[in-house]
């Protein structure tokens, strides 16, 4: 798994990654915990907080890094979206992949 670097610098195979790293860690924890299985099924709502609270020292490192990553992406669609260059904003999909070529396996979370 990556480690963490201190850079303004995009890294798409990195965000990648990280993205299919908790998009599986994610699932692990929702399928292994007993708290956020107790919680599921009495049908609480959970808060993308208490799945990081669970996960390992390494795991919150690695997610800061990716929410590093994440506003990044953010941040370089939005000025291409200004600019009128880049993926055009769709409501259901974000900023990627609106024509759909992309499976919802792949798709980043």
């Amino acid at each position: 798994m990556p480690t963490e670097r201190n850079t303004n610098e995009w890294d798409d195979e990195k965000y990648n990654l990280l993205n299919a790293h908790f998009r599986q860690k994610i699932n692990e924890l929702l399928g292994s915990d007993p708290y956020l299985q107790q919680a599921v099924s009495e049908g609480k709502e959970l808060q993308l907080r208490e799945l990081i609270d669970r996960m390992t020292a390494q795991d919150k490192k690695l997610w800061n890094e990716f929410m590093r990553l994440d506003r990044k992406k953010l941040e370089m669609d939005m000025k291409d979206h200004l600019e009128g260059k880049g993926t055009p904003y769709n409501a259901q999909r974000g900023f990627g992949n609106s024509t759909g070529s992309i499976s919802d396996e792949e798709q980043p979370w």
